[in-house]
């Protein structure tokens, strides 16, 4: 069976032979799998790199190996472990498990014919969904938790900073909640896709006024890397409003703390996915899917098979190319 591995300076498809499958874990055969922002940051080498390390996390397959009875069905992969004792464990916050990892980003991912995954880990996904929109699970699950974070109502105005796939579902997401949205984008694709949320695009030099005249309450922002938008969300969140930070961010990013003390600004991380009031955010994103469907499907401009993964990461890489959401499948 085949595996995407990264290598010294790229990445490339190897011929493995899968390894005794572990107690309590499960192999699905991979239907597909995004490329998202970590990956792309892997990629560019944003982040160290083990050579010979399996990217993925937004991976749905079928069952090929586990425990008896399971349903031959599509299931979506929340991609983390964790302890289940520790007191972050049995308090609610497992996706803060100091013992946990992230399939793709330790354990072999989900650019392959096969995963492994923990049994507690899998989602059996609404079977009239095709397999691609089904690996949407992971990243609206994320956008979820940002939305969720930022605590949005109907009274809200949202500024979203980043047009990727992300910014854009958090835009969607919090488009069903807020008063008014809008989300920053650099290119025409990116626009497009945010009129047809019902989400205002604003360029990168609209952002401020914007800002000025609408006084955005809640802004998230989702770009991370080596940018300086933590400090942009401080100086653009109107005063007593609360930034989400959801971006992953390469380095230390300064920031304006007295803008943060003088605003009496609510900063808070978003990381992945937890749960709330209402249950774990990963399944609530699951069940979304069928609703959302055709508005995420249209984020997914692109796809190539497993051996052409090299391909799919340059194409994702280049916003010339239109890409918003690039899928890998084997």
């Amino acid at each position: 069976m085949r595996q995407a591995r990264w290598t010294d300076d790229g990445i490339e498809v190897a011929e493995v032979r899968p390894p005794r499958l572990a107690d309590g874990w499960v192999r699905l055969q991979v239907a597909a799998c995004g490329i998202c922002g970590t990956d792309l940051t892997l990629y560019h080498r944003g982040f160290p790199v083990a050579p010979g390390g399996v990217p993925g996390h937004e991976i749905v397959g079928m069952v090929l190996d586990g425990p008896a009875g399971l349903a031959d069905t599509l299931y979506a992969v929340e991609p983390r472990t964790w302890c289940g004792s520790c007191d972050l464990c049995q308090s609610g916050h497992r996706h803060l498990c100091t013992q946990g990892l992230i399939l793709g980003l330790g354990p072999p991912g989900g650019m392959a014919d096969f995963v492994d995954a923990p049994l507690a880990t899998l989602h059996r996904v609404d079977p009239s969904l095709p397999k691609r929109l089904a690996s949407f699970a992971e990243p609206l699950a994320v956008a979820l938790r940002a939305v969720n974070r930022g605590r949005i109502d109907s009274s809200s105005r949202v500024l979203v900073l980043g047009g990727g796939s992300i910014g854009l579902v958090a835009g969607l997401l919090a488009r069903d909640r807020a008063r008014e949205v809008a989300v920053s984008v650099r290119h025409p694709h990116q626009a497009e896709a945010a009129r047809r949320f019902g989400v205002e695009p604003l360029a990168e030099d609209q952002v401020d006024a914007w800002a000025i005249e609408r006084a955005p309450d809640v802004v998230i922002e989702t770009v991370g890397g080596t940018a300086d938008t933590v400090d942009a969300a401080l100086r653009l969140a109107q005063p007593a409003g609360r930034v989400v930070v959801l971006g992953v961010f390469s380095k230390p990013a300064p920031v304006n703390l007295f803008a943060l003390m003088v605003k009496e600004l609510e900063v808070v991380g978003s990381n992945t996915y937890g749960q709330d009031h209402r249950g774990p955010e990963f399944a609530a994103a699951v069940a979304l899917l069928p609703r959302l469907g055709s508005e995420l499907a249209s984020l997914q401009t692109h796809a190539f098979p497993l051996e052409s993964v090299a391909e799919g990461f340059a194409c994702a890489a280049d916003k010339r190319s239109g890409a918003i959401k690039v899928t890998i499948e084997p």
